[in-house]
Order: C-alpha cells, then sequence, then structure tokens
C-alpha cells in the first residue's frame, strides 16, 4: 500500500486549485485533501465551475460534493452577491447543491427562493431562475419521498 500522508503533508493549498481548465489532475490532489485544506481555498476552487464546459469543471463537480460542509459558506456568499455571475449561481444551483445531504442545504433555501420568485431581465436570469425552480422542486420532491417512505412502525 502507498503511504499518502508525505505528499498530503507537503501539498500547498494552491496545489488544490487547478492551474488551468485542463488540469484534471486536480481531481487527484483534492481526494488527498483534508477539509480544512478545501476550506482555506474554497471559494477558488468554486469559481472553476462558473464554467461547467471547462473539463476540470467537469471534474470537479463530482469530486466537491464530498466537501459540502467547507463549500457551503463560500456557496452562500456566492449566491447572496448580486455582482457575481448569474451563470456561475446557475452552475451552482443546478449541477453541485443536488448532490449535497437534503439536511446541508436548508439554509440555502431562501436565497434559492428569492431566484425562483424573481423577475429576470435577461436569458441568464431567466436560466436562473429555472434553475432556482428546478432545485426547489427536487428538494420538495425529494423532500415528500423521503416522508413517504418511512416506516411509520418505528
Amino acid at each position: 500500500m502507498i503511504n499518502c500522508k508525505p505528499l498530503l503533508m507537503n501539498m500547498d493549498n494552491q496545489d488544490l486549485i487547478p492551474k488551468d481548465k485542463f488540469d484534471l489532475d486536480v481531481t487527484r490532489r483534492l481526494s488527498l485533501a483534508t477539509p480544512e485544506q478545501v476550506s482555506v481555498v474554497a471559494t477558488s476552487l468554486l469559481e472553476w465551475i462558473a464554467d461547467i464546459n471547462w473539463p476540470v469543471a467537469l471534474e470537479l463537480i463530482h469530486i466537491l460534493p464530498q466537501f459540502y460542509k467547507e463549500l457551503l459558506p463560500s456557496i452562500e456568499l456566492i449566491l447572496i452577491n448580486p455582482e457575481n455571475d448569474t451563470i456561475w449561481k446557475y452552475w451552482i444551483i443546478s449541477q453541485l447543491l443536488i448532490q449535497f445531504p437534503k439536511e446541508s442545504i436548508i439554509n440555502l433555501l431562501p436565497i434559492i427562493q428569492e431566484y425562483a420568485d424573481s423577475v429576470p431581465n435577461n436569458e441568464d436570469e431567466d436560466d436562473l431562475k429555472k434553475s432556482a425552480l428546478d432545485f426547489l422542486d427536487w428538494y420538495n420532491k425529494k423532500e415528500n419521498s423521503s416522508i413517504t417512505n418511512s416506516n411509520p412502525t418505528e
């Protein structure tokens, strides 16, 4: 068995951030990272899913959910900041949050509800609104299915 601890201890937090949109090796580096290391670079990591068409974004979207606790504070700040890119918010809601444990995203529901209730001014805002509506629909179905599937004799 290979001991990865020396690699982990020598890894700089900046090594967890992709070097470019083709840096697919970042997923290996992230798989060796501690939650504390990811927490330090959370916002920088999330910037790499601003365009899901980048090869590295497609890889990150699968590994980032394991660090949901470390990412949630940054995600909340991204979603509430009106200056942040609308499409970045769209990808976070439509591709990342749906992979997080249901109970972990409760605090984000009011923010997502605001997007669902918004009146879009352009196509990007319309896409964000639709993703928020789809997310809330998914969340509520998941919520209802966990209630209906529970065993009343427990």
